[in-house]
């Protein structure tokens, strides 16, 4: 059988050869019209011909076991074949590379500190609060297209100080903010943007607060929730796969009140 027989030009000094092409077609004859033996994964190495008839390689897929393979399927020599996952990723650096930075998308912590007002205890009180949390800002974030949006989850843990300051007793609680903006973002170079901004903003708080009252101690919870709008002002600046970005926030709700803002960003 043909299968079996092989010129001994061809096969005078074998050689090692690599796999290139994921499910590469092994023929009974070195012509594209014969039957397929069989399909080869990419990566695998196997004996090869070191001369060619047309395209083909004579290959040996185990003893005593022949076949014909396309030149374009199969290269000489032991190479290291990226698996698909590792290119994928490879290409998805690449294409993060070529992005200018207002087109990037990112998310990382952020830390603000707050100027929180509300109206509390028969008038409006103030104290400046660290927040924490996170942000997503960019292109394709919690709306798909090409709308820049910037998401900021928030919170401060304990209670302002003026509960203490007019009860004269500790208070503890939390506070949850949360706001959105719809960005426009001004390029400015290569690597560095200023962007404003508008969009809605939620607050949630929880306070425990000890109250004297003729000689006793009454405690309560105090919890408020309200809904408002922010707007914001700020610059950024790309650092590598990272962005530092820097704010300004004007929130207007139940009382107005501003905050600045501070958020180191990955890629993603």
């Amino acid at each position: 059988m043909l299968f079996f027989l092989f010129p001994v030009n061809l096969w005078a000094q074998a050689q090692q050869a690599t796999v290139i092409l994921d499910g590469a077609l092994v023929y009974q004859d070195a012509d594209f019209d014969a039957p397929v033996i069989t399909t080869l994964k990419i990566g695998s190495v196997f004996n090869i011909s070191t001369n060619k008839k047309g395209p083909f390689y004579k290959i040996r897929l185990k003893p005593g076991h022949l076949g014909w393979i396309s030149d374009t399927d199969i290269k000489p020599g032991i190479i290291k074949i990226p698996k698909p996952e590792q290119v994928k990723l490879s290409e998805a650096k690449e294409e993060k590379k070529k992005r200018p930075f207002f087109a990037t998308r990112y998310r990382g912590p952020v830390l603000q500190m707050t100027n929180f007002t509300e109206d509390t205890l028969r008038e409006e009180r103030t104290d400046s609060l660290l927040f924490y949390g996170v942000k997503f800002n960019g292109f394709n974030t919690l709306f798909s297209g090409e709308i820049y949006t910037d998401a900021n989850i928030l919170f401060h843990f304990g209670a302002p100080s003026y509960y203490e300051d007019y009860t004269k007793k500790a208070a503890d609680g939390f506070i949850f903010m949360t706001d959105f903006t719809f960005q426009t973002v001004i390029p400015q170079g290569k690597n560095f943007i200023y962007y404003y901004g508008f969009g809605p903003m939620f607050k949630y708080s929880h306070f425990n607060i000890d109250v004297p009252s003729n000689g006793e101690t009454l405690s309560y919870s105090a919890d408020d929730m309200t809904l408002g709008a922010v707007i914001d002002l700020g610059i950024g600046a790309r650092l590598g796969g990272m962005s530092l970005r820097t704010n300004a926030k004007y929130y207007w709700e139940r009382t107005k009140y501003f905050a600045f803002g501070l958020n180191l960003g990955w890629d993603f």
